[in-house]
């Protein structure tokens, strides 16, 4: 079995609204195997965003357990959830965050350098891997100004994978990007999904990156609904 998933108990998050109570989570219990791809759909303001932003340990006052490995991150101080998000947690937001002075090798490295880790051949070995599963040849020292969006998500898909993090999660990767950009992003996300053993999680409004979740659940006022429209 893998190691590498997320596990949420009776999870739940509110906010005040002048007066008023409103729960954006309300008791999800579920898991997010490693090796998958799981899809979370659902209207906006539904809590999609909430929920991933809940398993990144970016919400304070967050009810239920968040189990990284064995590692209840709400139990953790903001320091530590700072130190497992470095360690174990990836995102991809729309914004990819990558740098345009920067070339596609040292923007991958970027995990690695704010981890004071060495930088191996095998680890260069893994981003020309990489790169040629993409289908983006050697372009490690290209600038990343002088890519195509659809090959500057690609290029921050690894990025995200480089240093092995146990999930990956994803917020509207494909917003920006065509239907052929979409395709290419989705077919090597799920290539490398298998490769690394990484739980992803990508919320979505995208009914063409809901065809490739491996697990399709839908979110409607703060529940999870699997696709036989159970809660869960």
């Amino acid at each position: 079995m893998n190691s590498k998933k997320i596990s949420m108990k009776n999870v739940s998050y509110s906010i005040t609204e002048g007066e008023r109570n409103r729960k954006l989570l309300k008791n999800v219990t579920t898991d997010f195997e490693g090796g998958k791809i799981t899809v979370i759909s659902g209207p906006s303001g539904s809590g999609k965003t909430t929920l991933l932003y809940a398993m990144a340990g970016l919400l304070d006052r967050v009810e239920g357990e968040i189990h990284i490995g064995n590692t209840d991150i709400n139990k953790l101080s903001a320091k530590e959830k700072a130190a497992i998000r470095l360690e174990n947690i990836s995102i991809i937001f729309q914004n990819l965050n990558l740098f345009s002075f920067m070339n596609v090798e040292d923007n991958i490295l970027v995990p690695l350098y704010l981890k004071n880790r060495t930088v191996t051949e095998e680890t260069r070995k893994k981003i020309a891997h990489y790169l040629d599963l993409m289908c983006l040849g050697q372009i490690q020292e290209k600038k990343i100004s002088n890519l195509s969006g659809g090959e500057q998500q690609r290029v921050a898909i690894i990025r995200a994978l480089i240093d092995d993090p146990e999930v990956v999660l994803c917020d509207e990767p494909t917003a920006s990007l065509d239907s052929e950009n979409t395709h290419q992003f989705m077919e090597t996300l799920v290539k490398i999904s298998r490769e690394s053993g990484a739980a992803i999680i990508i919320v979505t409004h995208d009914a063409r990156v809901f065809a490739y979740g491996e697990e399709k659940v839908t979110m409607v006022d703060g529940e999870l609904f699997d696709d036989e429209n159970n809660v869960i």
